[in-house]
C-alpha cells in the first residue's frame, strides 16, 4: 500500500528527536539509559556560556578555524559557473571530523565521563577522536573493521601514536557497519563511565542534532566569507559528498551557474 507523505515543514528537531516525519531513537532496551541520559543533558550543556566559551577557544586555537573559502578558477571554467571550496581538510587532523570531536568531548566530561568509544571507517573520525582524547586525558578505545585496518594502515597508527586503543571488528563484513555494531555493544556494557563518539548525523536522537550543531560552524563561516567575497551570504548550489570519511570533506559552494552540473 502506498502512503503520501506531507512536505517536510521544519528542519527543527522535535523534542522527540524526529524531523517531520523522520528520526526518533528506536534502540535497544538495554541501551536506553545511556541515550536518555544525554538527550536530558545535551541542550543545557551547550547551550553554557562556559561551554560556549571553550568550544569557540577550541575551534579558534586548536583546530585553527576559521577555515579558507578558495576561489577554484579552473574549476569554474571547467563546469561554466563559479566555485568555492570551503577546506575542511585545513583542519587539525586533516578533515571536519574535529568540529563534532571537539564539542562531544566537552559534552563527555560535562557528564563525568572518563571513557570514549568511538567507531571509524576509514579512520578520519577515529583519528579527530584520539585527538581530542589525547588532548582531554580520557582513554580512547576506537573499533575498526580489520579490513578497514588493512587499507588505512596509516591511520591506524596515527590513533595508536595518541593513545588510544584500536580494536579490529572481526565479525560480518569486517568492515564500518560491524566496527558501529561491537562500539554500541561496549557502550551498553560500560554506561556509567563511558561516552560513544558517533562520528556523522546518524543514530539515535540526540545524537544527528548534536552532531549537526557542532558542524553548522563550517555553514556559518561559508555564509560570512562568501558574503565578504561576494556580496550574497547564500550560494545557488551545495554540494558535498555523502558516504563516510573516505573521500575529502570540503564542501562545495556553487554560485552564479547557467546550468545545473552533476
Amino acid at each position: 500500500m502506498q502512503t503520501t507523505l506531507e512536505p517536510q515543514t521544519s528542519f527543527e528537531v522535535s523534542d522527540k528527536g524526529f524531523y517531520g516525519h523522520f528520526g526518533g531513537a528506536f534502540i535497544p532496551e538495554m541501551l536506553y539509559p545511556n541515550v536518555e541520559e544525554l538527550r536530558q543533558n545535551y541542550l543545557n550543556i551547550i547551550a553554557d556560556p562556559a561551554f560556549q566559551a571553550e568550544f569557540w577557544q577550541l575551534l579558534d586555537d586548536y583546530v585553527g578555524r576559521p577555515t579558507p573559502l578558495f576561489l577554484a578558477k579552473r574549476l569554474s571554467e571547467k563546469v561554466g559557473g563559479t566555485v568555492y571550496l570551503k577546506r575542511e581538510d585545513l583542519c587539525h587532523t586533516g578533515a571536519h571530523k574535529i568540529n563534532n570531536t571537539i564539542g562531544q568531548i566537552l559534552v563527555a566530561q560535562r557528564l563525568g565521563k572518563k571513557r570514549i568509544v568511538a567507531e571509524t571507517g576509514a579512520g578520519q573520525h577515529g583519528v579527530a577522536t584520539a585527538t581530542v582524547c589525547a588532548l582531554m586525558g580520557l582513554e580512547c578505545i576506537v573499533y575498526m573493521g580489520s579490513i578497514d585496518m588493512e587499507r588505512q594502515k596509516p591511520n591506524v597508527d596515527r590513533m595508536r601514536m595518541l593513545g588510544a586503543t584500536v580494536v579490529p571488528a572481526t565479525s560480518g563484513s569486517q568492515t564500518l557497519k560491524d566496527a558501529t555494531n561491537e562500539a554500541m555493544r561496549h557502550w551498553i556494557n560500560n554506561p556509567v563511565d563511558t561516552h560513544y563518539i558517533i562520528g556523522s548525523v546518524v543514530g539515535p536522537h540526540p545524537y544527528p542534532d548534536m552532531v549537526a550543531r557542532f558542524q553548522s560552524v563550517i555553514s556559518e563561516e561559508v555564509k560570512k566569507q562568501l558574503f565578504a567575497k561576494t556580496g550574497n551570504e547564500n550560494p545557488d548550489y551545495v554540494v558535498a559528498c555523502v558516504g563516510g570519511a573516505a573521500m575529502p570533506p570540503e564542501l562545495f559552494t556553487i554560485t552564479s551557474m547557467n546550468h545545473r552540473y552533476v
